[in-house]
């Protein structure tokens, strides 16, 4: 076995990096682009799985960056002990709350399932609807035109198989949270392991990208800006509005002796990040059902505690929040969130708003940089682009 000469290593080595000479032949494009191809459809299949998580360490790499550097600057430089630090404080601040929040919502809504599948299939409904004949007959006067009358039986028949629809869904939800716990601790764990790497090999992987994209640096970078910027306004305007509502639904909930106070205050804390609408999905219909059921005291209450804060905090704190940040028109937003929920989850409102973002900047680059060069050729001279 022969030793290569240091003479002939250097050889070599200079040899492998100065760009060639001869511009390649069609071929070898065609099978490069087809080997990258191949291996980029296995590489997204290998992180399929971490997709979600991924999202959501590039989001708070890119959002803790400037603290971070300002960390590392008082540790004279020292960039892994101020990463370090800055993962401890997450662990601590966000895991303990987010797990003991976990259980709780799991446990409430074990118990919903419960109320819902033996008091509204007991007699305590029956005995509730017999006493409120009279307010089922002025139902019956109304509908009596369209043909349609409700019974005690008829009602109860119809409150008892929704009941136990509503029980079901809550307790699979229940017992999925309940046993998705420990995958939970994992995959925080797992998302502050990438998050340390982002924030001390950030510029490393920046770099990588700039220079491997077609597009020019700049675009890139407007892209990322955008992308940023998007990422602000929704984790800290909508963020913080968002646990706002949330913890303000859940302690009227509690304070009027409802049922579920945490499991639905998380439910309007993610139903906050839906403009206009929001946590109305939620205090709306209970204000009827507590109408229904002749507490009107606590639905007045309900309705007019929690109509306050959405008002001062979507109309008041959320633009101070988050301002001209989010550069984007308030129907695109709604759609981007209902759309992205519906398609990935509780990701999704995370994930629909930035991948709109980033293809609105895409398409003004094109518009404002591609277009007006590409409106000036010929169809001759198209063809050969």
């Amino acid at each position: 076995m022969t030793m290569t000469q240091p003479d002939e290593q250097e050889g070599r080595r200079d040899q492998a990096q100065t760009p060639p000479s001869e511009r390649p032949q069609k071929a070898a494009w065609i099978g490069l682009l087809f080997a990258i191809g191949v291996c980029l459809a296995v590489v997204l299949m290998v992180l399929a799985p971490f997709s979600s998580v991924i999202l959501l360490a590039v989001v708070a790499a890119g959002l803790i960056r400037p603290s971070y550097r300002r960390l590392a600057e008082a540790l004279n430089g020292h960039r892994r002990g101020a990463a370090v630090l800055i993962c401890v404080l997450l662990l601590v601040v966000l895991m303990v709350p987010l797990f003991l929040i976990a259980q709780r919502v799991s446990k409430e809504a074990l118990g919903i399932y419960e109320i819902s599948t033996t008091q509204l299939t007991e007699g305590g409904l029956r005995d509730m609807l017999e006493q409120r004949q009279d307010q089922i007959d002025q139902i019956n006067r109304v509908l009596e035109p369209l043909g349609t009358t409700f019974t005690v039986d008829r009602v109860s028949d119809l409150l008892g198989t929704l009941g136990l629809r509503i029980g079901g869904f809550f307790y699979k939800q229940g017992v999925a949270l309940a046993g998705h716990l420990v995958r939970f601790v994992f995959g925080f764990i797992f998302w502050v392991v990438i998050v340390y790497y982002l924030l001390v090999d950030g510029r490393v992987f920046g770099r990588w990208f700039e220079d491997t994209l077609p597009l020019p640096v700049d675009e890139q970078r407007l892209v990322a800006e955008r992308f940023l910027e998007m990422a602000s306004s929704l984790v800290v305007g909508n963020g913080v509005a968002a646990v706002i509502q949330g913890v303000a639904g859940a302690v009227a909930f509690w304070a009027l002796g409802l049922n579920g106070a945490v499991l639905w205050g998380v439910v309007m804390a993610l139903l906050a990040f839906i403009p206009v609408v929001g946590i109305s999905l939620i205090f709306i219909p209970f204000t009827i059902i507590l109408l229904i059921a002749g507490e009107t005291a606590r639905a007045v209450v309900l309705f007019v505690l929690l109509t306050i804060v959405a008002a001062v905090v979507e109309y008041w704190l959320k633009p101070l929040l988050v301002g001209r940040r989010a550069q984007m028109h308030t129907l695109l937003v709604f759609l981007s969130l209902i759309g992205g929920a519906v398609a990935f989850g509780a990701v999704g409102l995370l994930l629909g708003p930035l991948t709109m973002t980033a293809f609105l900047t895409l398409s003004e680059i094109y518009r404002e940089r591609y277009r007006p060069f590409l409106s000036g050729l010929g169809p001759e001279k198209r063809s050969e682009i």
